[in-house]
C-alpha cells in the first residue's frame, strides 16, 4: 500500500472551491488585520473533520443552508482525496445584504 500526504493547503482549497460558486454564503472574513482560518481540515489516519466558518445572505434558512453546505463539501472532499469525511460543521460568522 502505497502513503502518501495532502498538504493541508489543498484541503483547503478543495473545501473552497465546493462552496464558493453558492451566492447565498461567504466565507467569513474576521476583522481585516486578523490572521483567521475560515476553513480548518483536521486529518486523523484516513478520516477528516472539517469546520467552516460562513456568512449567510440575509433572510436564509440557516438550518437548510448549512445541510446543503455540509453535504457539497462532503461530496467533493471525500472522492478527491479518498479520505472519510467523518463531519463537516458550519459556523455562521454573519450576514450579508441580498443586494451586495
Amino acid at each position: 500500500m502505497t502513503e502518501y500526504l495532502i498538504a493541508t493547503s489543498v484541503l483547503e482549497a478543495i473545501v473552497r472551491g465546493s462552496l464558493e460558486k453558492d451566492d447565498r454564503i461567504r466565507f467569513h472574513a474576521a476583522l481585516p488585520l486578523v490572521r483567521s482560518h475560515p476553513i480548518e481540515v483536521v486529518v486523523d489516519d484516513e478520516k477528516c473533520h472539517v469546520t467552516v466558518h460562513l456568512d449567510a445572505r440575509l433572510g436564509e434558512n440557516l438550518p437548510t443552508l448549512a445541510a446543503q453546505a455540509r453535504e457539497k463539501v462532503a461530496a467533493a472532499l471525500g472522492p478527491m482525496t479518498g479520505l472519510v469525511v467523518s463531519g463537516v460543521d458550519v459556523v455562521f460568522g454573519g450576514v450579508f445584504p441580498t443586494s451586495a
